[in-house]
Order: structure tokens, then sequence, then C-alpha cells
């Protein structure tokens, strides 16, 4: 199986950059911080489909267990919270 180091280089547009260096600071938080509790909420998310029209989301969301959600991002929350 390979290996992986726990480093991601991420190239972003420069103004993407600048918004989320001044969210960082004024949050008190680091750009990678930022970053992985982003990428840490897609995580949790991951297979609920924002892109999806609302009608669509609303006929599939019928069937989704408002107990497993909240436990999905209450898991992502202290993911993020324990990578800190």
């Amino acid at each position: 199986m390979r290996r992986y180091s726990g480093k991601l280089l991420l190239r972003v547009p420069e103004n993407l950059h600048q918004e989320l260096a001044k969210e960082a600071f004024d949050s008190g938080r680091s750009m990678n911080q930022l970053c992985l509790e982003a990428l840490l909420a897609r995580k949790a998310l991951k297979g609920y489909d924002p892109w999806k029209s609302i009608e669509a989301i609303w006929q599939e969301n019928q069937n989704v267990d408002p107990a497993k959600l909240e436990k999905d991002i209450s898991k992502a929350l202290k993911e993020v919270r324990h990578a800190r």
C-alpha cells in the first residue's frame, strides 16, 4: 500500500488565497486549518450532493436519517477539533 506524507500542495487563484489569508488572520487560525476544516466538512457531506436541483435534493432526502446526518457532521467537527 502506498504511504502518504500528509502534505498536500494546493494551487488556488490569487484572490482566493488573499481571502483565505484574511479569514485565517481574522479568526486566529492558520490557512492550513481552514483548508483542513473545508476538506473534513466535504468528507462528512460526501453523498449529499449540493449541486442537484432543490426538488431533486428534497426528493432524495426524504429517506435521509436526520440522526445519521447529525452524527456524520458531529464526527467531522470532532476530527477538525482533534486536528488543531
